[in-house]
C-alpha cells in the first residue's frame, strides 16, 4: 500500500546541495517547473553559480483529473500523466545555444518535464537536461540527475495542507478500487 512521505525542509536543502555535487556540465540558465521546482532550482542556481534562473509553470490536467476509474490506476499511481498545459511561458528568452537545466522536485509520470524540456529544445540551446530531487519507481522517464528514486507520494514543505488531504483522498480512492 502506497503512503505519504513528508519532506522536510532540511531534507530539502540536503538533497539540493547532494544534486548540486552530481552536476558536472556547467549551464547557463535553470529553467524551474513551478511551484516544486522553485527552490531547488534557487539553491542549485547558488550551489552552481548560475545568474539566470526562469520559472514556468504547467498545468497538470492528470492529477487535476484524479483519473483514479482507469484500468492503470493504482495506489502508487492513481492517476494517468495527461499532457499538461504551459500556464506561465518562457517568453521571449533567447535560450538559443545556451546550456539549459530544468528543475523540478519530482518525476512523476514526467509529462510535465517533457512538455518543458520539448519548448526548451524548439529555441535551438546547446544543451537541455533535467534534476530532480526524486523520481517515482514507476515514472517512464528518467532525470538525467536525481538523488532517490520513491514509490511513495511525497508532500514537501511548500505544499499546502489541502494537497495533503487531497493526497490522502486520492490514496483511499485508489485503495478502495481495488477491493
Amino acid at each position: 500500500m502506497a503512503t505519504i512521505d513528508h519532506i522536510s525542509w532540511a531534507e530539502i536543502e540536503i538533497l539540493s546541495r547532494q544534486l548540486a555535487a552530481k552536476i558536472t556540465e556547467k549551464f547557463d540558465t535553470i529553467v524551474c517547473l513551478l511551484r516544486g521546482g522553485a527552490i531547488p532550482g534557487v539553491i542549485l542556481a547558488n550551489e552552481l553559480g548560475i545568474e539566470s534562473v526562469l520559472g514556468v509553470k504547467v498545468q497538470q490536467r492528470g492529477q487535476e483529473l484524479a483519473v483514479l476509474d482507469s484500468s492503470a490506476a493504482t495506489a502508487a499511481m492513481p492517476y494517468q500523466g495527461l499532457a499538461g498545459n504551459i500556464l506561465v511561458p518562457l517568453n521571449d528568452f533567447d535560450l538559443r545555444g545556451k546550456n539549459v537545466l530544468v528543475v523540478d522536485d519530482v518525476l512523476d509520470s514526467g509529462e510535465s518535464a517533457r512538455l518543458i524540456m520539448e519548448e526548451i529544445k524548439r529555441q535551438s540551446p546547446a544543451l537541455v537536461k533535467l534534476a530532480t530531487l526524486h523520481i517515482k519507481s514507476y515514472s517512464r522517464f528518467k532525470s538525467d540527475y536525481y538523488c532517490e528514486v520513491k514509490t511513495n507520494w511525497l508532500f514537501y514543505p511548500w505544499m499546502s495542507s489541502s494537497e495533503l488531504k487531497q493526497m490522502h483522498t486520492r490514496l483511499a480512492a485508489a485503495e478502495k478500487n481495488k477491493k
